[in-house]
């Protein structure tokens, strides 16, 4: 919102002068922050589909078996829902399990509804990776299972990270909701852990409207599927994120304070269920364009890096050698405190270290870990759009904050 600077103290006006009324203007086109690609045609098929009855989850199953690499597929309501069964696949109740200490607040979530106890280990700012010296300390101290997680298409160190848990004997549980199309040594990232857990909702690679998935390998064995609704809920969700999510007018929502449009906000996890059969007919869909929209948001990425590179005040993150990021956003590390440029779709990443959230201090089992590159990437990293709507003249904007910022 924009409007002049009020006076400093009132000030008398002979009655013939003339009234200037004051005008509040609202800056309508603005950028969103992350977007997943979904097109009318898509949420029309789906909603045939749907009407028509027809269960597209068994196609979706083996879509996902086949890319990452998986033997079972359990479809669910959202990706925390997915997370929560992960948890309980191999930690009692209050048994300790490793996080890392910068991700989104839904693992925080996930633990609460699983009734775990949480072990933080500390994440590298400058590639998103854990910080493997912090997580073989977290692992010494006793962990049922570790869970790593992809951030914003970074992948972390998967061969580390294996290699280290299992020679600790620790499963891994591979938070790869924000893989974004990322690989990991020509591999999908989301194909490394013992199990997986994917994410379909809004500002994901792909998306089912609402929905997640837990795939498991190897001796791991998956739980049975939850019950699915047949309701429509997951494609009103896309209808209207399809609607209202376009920089032309994204500006009105984003204005709207109940929606938290671009905030970090906890929600509690509810006991999971399936993915409904209205998000597999649309998720079924939209996993055909993950490879064109992953290169499209490379191509930006370049564009971004370059101007990144030549600015004295910001550093990009870089992906972990052997690793190419699907860029789902694009993350960079301000030399001072964090800022954002809303207009521009440029926005801070999660505001506190998750051992700082309030949610999870019961169930926080205190450690020596100081989680230093946690802090700082809640300080500091900022994140740019690269979605299909970054248009020219939106880069161009976007290089000059780069180098101005």
């Amino acid at each position: 919102m924009e409007a002049p600077a009020a006076p400093d103290r009132e000030c008398a006006r002979p009655a013939d002068h003339p009234v200037h009324t004051v005008t509040i203007t609202m800056r309508i086109r603005q950028q969103l922050t992350v977007a997943s690609p979904l097109t009318a045609a898509q949420i029309i098929g789906a909603t045939r589909d749907a009407i028509a009855g027809r269960d597209l989850r068994a196609s979706v199953r083996a879509s996902l078996a086949r890319t990452f690499e998986a033997e079972n597929v359990v479809l669910t309501d959202s990706g925390t829902s997915a997370l929560v069964l992960a948890l309980r696949m191999f930690a009692k109740p209050l048994a300790p399990v490793a996080m890392p200490a910068y991700a989104c607040v839904d693992l925080i979530a996930a633990a609460q509804r699983a009734n775990v106890c949480v072990r933080f280990f500390d994440v590298d700012p400058q590639t998103l990776s854990p910080d493997m010296d912090s997580l073989r300390r977290v692992m010494a101290e006793g962990v049922s299972v570790v869970v790593v997680a992809h951030l914003y298409g970074f992948p972390a160190d998967m061969p580390a990270v294996m290699k280290a848990a299992h020679d600790a004997g620790v499963p891994v549980i591979e938070d790869a909701a924000q893989h974004a199309s990322a690989t990991i040594s020509a591999r999908p990232a989301g194909s490394f852990g013992d199990v997986t857990v994917l994410s379909f909702g809004r500002g994901k690679g792909t998306t089912s409207g609402r929905g997640g998935a837990l795939l498991t390998r190897g001796d791991s064995v998956a739980p049975a599927e939850p019950p699915c609704s047949p309701g429509a809920g997951p494609l009103a969700i896309a209808t209207a994120s399809w609607l209202l999510g376009r920089p032309s007018i994204y500006g009105v929502p984003a204005s709207m304070p109940a929606l938290h449009l671009g905030e970090t906000v906890y929600h509690e996890a509810t006991e999971p269920a399936g993915m409904a059969r209205s998000a597999a007919a649309l998720l079924d869909r939209t996993l055909l364009g993950v490879d064109k929209a992953a290169a499209g948001r490379r191509a930006n990425a370049v564009v971004l890096r370059d101007a990144a590179d030549q600015s004295r005040h910001v550093k990009a993150v870089r992906a972990v050698d052997g690793t190419v990021s699907g860029f789902l956003r694009f993350p960079i590390l301000l030399h001072s405190d964090g800022a954002d440029a809303p207009s521009l779709g440029i926005a801070r990443g999660y505001p506190n270290a998750l051992s700082f959230e309030p949610e999870i201090q019961d169930s926080m089992i205190t450690s020596n870990e100081p989680l230093h590159g946690a802090r700082e990437l809640a300080r500091r990293l900022v994140t740019l759009p690269t979605h299909d709507m970054v248009s020219t003249d939106d880069l161009a904007h976007l290089c000059r904050w780069l180098r101005t910022a």
